[in-house]
């Protein structure tokens, strides 16, 4: 038996080494990406916050659908940090956020807010005992995680559940660099000593990318102008030239660009520079699609064929989003991830599903222009400016202008900003004459809508 014991006691302790080190498999998140158009993407995400032991850190954009605060909160209350930074600019599109923030609040747990100009655009959360991180382009709704009909009506997202050490490692030191930030970050509920850092200062995966300290766009444009074979985008919000014109580039060095672009996005009048975008991208060439389904198309998703490289995360292409605001980005090259979103594009682009996700995108017109002056059927010296109030989406106007009353084409493709008041120095005229005018306002897709005729005598 004496014999024996040496080898009870090594088993023994390699049996303890063993589950010290080991995690239930129900506590461990996928290396995975969740498709929000036919999976069940909340459940993997409450499984990580109702399996916390040690701590839990989330920074989002808004927040509104309650099972998260109540998972967030019963954590809490069991004895596990919870650290939350948030945005209260994102009330008054989001008001149900305003509700979450305050039962956040109410519980007691710490948090911090953004006030600089920039917005917070983070949607992400670290999970500390799992060593996971969740992150992509999916705000914490309920309407952003599971689909209401699979297929048919849901949030184009990417969302990325990662147990990959250097990425946890990063936005652990990214979310400690926010957390301690006293120059765009104040204390927003129970905060009782100056903040200071959870973790070590780990260094930075560098396919990570966050912005405003890292140029996005400038980054990302690099990429597009170094791909030889494809290039594929879905894209929630296009305002920033820098990759529509990286877009037209590709387009004329032979190399085909197909993008799945939102509707909503094309005609709301808050981002006049996103229809103007997809318009001269269509113009140049690059195949476009426009989400067809019933949800919305809030996807962030690049991909390079030759590369081999996707680029998702939380920004848009907007200038706010390489600038200004706090993002979180990454420029990923993953065989696995790269056809896994390979096959997710095509079945979208191709409606393989057996729904029609997305359909052919067509140009749509712009407002009519409003005359300012001079008026109808006034009497005007021999000089004479045309000023009108430029319609919605109207990036470019026609001037019709002469003593017909069809007034022949004077000026074409004038440059002007839409809801603005747009002016035009006519020749000197001769006095005596009855004068007639038309502005029509074009899109840079050249889709039309006239103004009346309008006369003057001098």
């Amino acid at each position: 038996m004496a014999l024996r014991a040496p080898r009870v006691g090594f088993c023994l302790l390699v049996l303890l080494l063993f589950l010290a080190a080991w995690r239930p498999p129900t506590l461990r998140a996928l290396e995975t990406f969740c498709d929000p158009s036919f999976q069940d993407c909340r459940a993997p995400l409450l499984q990580l916050i109702n399996n916390e032991r040690l701590g839990i850190d989330i920074a989002f954009w808004f927040m509104e659908d309650p099972r998260y605060t109540t998972a967030l909160i019963n954590k809490f209350k069991s004895g596990v940090p919870v650290r939350v930074i948030v945005d209260t600019r994102a009330n008054g599109k989001n008001p149900m956020n305003a509700y979450r923030l305050a039962e956040l609040k109410a519980a007691g747990i710490p948090m911090r807010e953004r006030t600089a100009g920039g917005i917070l655009h983070w949607k992400a959360a670290i999970f500390v005992g799992q060593g996971t991180v969740e992150f992509g382009g999916a705000n914490y709704s309920a309407w952003a995680w599971v689909p209401v009909a699979p297929y048919q009506n849901y949030t184009d997202e990417v969302i990325r559940f990662t147990e990959n050490d250097a990425v946890v490692n990063t936005f652990m030191t990214r979310f400690d660099d926010l957390w301690t930030n006293v120059s765009a970050y104040t204390d927003y509920a129970n905060i009782l000593t100056t903040p200071v850092r959870r973790y070590p200062t780990y260094p930075l995966d560098p396919s990570l990318n966050f912005a405003p300290a890292q140029d996005y766009g400038a980054r990302a444009v690099k990429r597009y102008n170094a791909e030889t074979t494809r290039i594929d985008v879905i894209m929630y919000r296009i305002t920033d030239r820098r990759h529509a014109d990286a877009m037209i580039a590709a387009v004329q060095r032979g190399i085909p660009v197909r993008l799945i672009t939102e509707p909503t996005s094309y005609r709301d009048p808050n981002y006049i520079w996103h229809s103007w975008n997809v318009d001269r991208m269509y113009m140049a060439g690059v195949q476009i699609k426009q989400r067809h389904h019933a949800g919305l198309n809030h996807g962030k998703l690049v991909l390079l064929y030759s590369q081999g490289m996707s680029i998702f995360g939380s920004s848009n292409w907007t200038t706010a989003s390489s600038s200004s605001q706090d993002e979180h980005n990454q420029f990923l090259v993953d065989p696995t991830a790269f056809s896994y979103f390979k096959q997710q594009f095509l079945r979208k682009w191709n409606n393989s599903a057996g729904y029609v996700e997305n359909v052919p995108f067509t140009p749509q017109p712009p407002g009519t222009p409003t005359y300012v002056g001079p008026a109808n059927t006034t009497r005007q010296s021999t000089t004479v400016r045309l000023s009108w109030m430029t319609g919605k989406w109207s990036h470019k106007a026609d001037i019709y202008f002469g003593t017909s009353p069809t007034p022949p084409l004077l000026a074409r493709d004038v440059a002007v900003t839409p809801l603005t008041t747009a002016s035009y120095t006519l020749p000197t005229l001769q006095p005596g004459r009855t004068y007639y005018w038309r502005i029509v306002s074009k899109t840079m897709a050249n889709q039309t809508r006239p103004g009346p005729i309008w006369s003057f005598g001098t």
